[in-house]
């Protein structure tokens, strides 16, 4: 059956619904479960990674406002994130939340592993700053981390989604039927293969 999305703007404005539907609906609600398309398409619009590709293919800023390699190591890439973003349920994002996202996103259950396999280790020198250590020099990591997304680490410790679902096991985690992102819309209900509705994030 088809997923429908649903966005409605703020209650106090004249209400508009917009309904999109396609032939294949998201796997999971857990970003790092499933590297695959409609999956990535659903999570872009509840949640962020670090930087996106514009419709011409350039890397742009997302949680990440400006990144780099280091001067002083070419094995480190730099990360200045965003300030002042929130979570959907109003948690303050910073970089303890990337460390904990790229972890989950480099265990064995992940989907994403992959294209982290380079990465030795993360790092959060400052609240706004985020580090990925690498094996030796590596000019496309950014390339590779546009559907990294982000979860709040206080937000899956507490629903028992740190670890990464096992799609592939049959395992329904509290991760994969609800989400907590910094994105445009916030997940209001899922029906999988059913319906998905959205909010937009009037904060983003």
């Amino acid at each position: 059956m088809a997923a429908v999305l649903q966005a409605a703007t703020a209650p106090d404005t004249d209400a508009e619904t917009l309904r999109w539907a396609r032939a294949g609906d998201s796997l999971t609600l857990d970003p790092h479960a499933q590297n695959e398309g409609p999956t990535s398409a659903l999570a872009h619009q509840i949640m962020e990674p670090l930087v996106l590709r514009d419709m011409t293919g350039a890397i742009v800023p997302a949680l990440a406002t400006e990144w780099g390699p280091s001067e002083s190591d070419p094995n480190v890439w730099i990360f200045k994130l965003r300030e002042g973003v929130k979570f959907h349920d109003g948690a303050e994002f910073d970089s303890e939340d990337a460390v904990f996202s790229f972890n989950r996103a480099m265990t064995p259950e992940s989907d994403f592993k992959t294209l982290l396999a380079s990465v030795m280790e993360v790092r959060a020198p400052e609240r706004h700053v985020f580090e990925i250590v690498t094996d030796g020099p590596n000019p496309i990591m950014p390339a590779n981390l546009t559907n990294i997304f982000i979860l709040d680490k206080g937000w899956a410790r507490a629903n028992n989604a740190v670890k990464v679902q096992d799609y592939g096991g049959g395992e329904n985690t509290y991760a994969a039927r609800n989400a907590n992102g910094t994105g445009p819309y916030k997940l209001v209900s899922r029906e999988p293969d059913t319906k998905t509705v959205l909010a937009i994030n009037e904060e983003y």
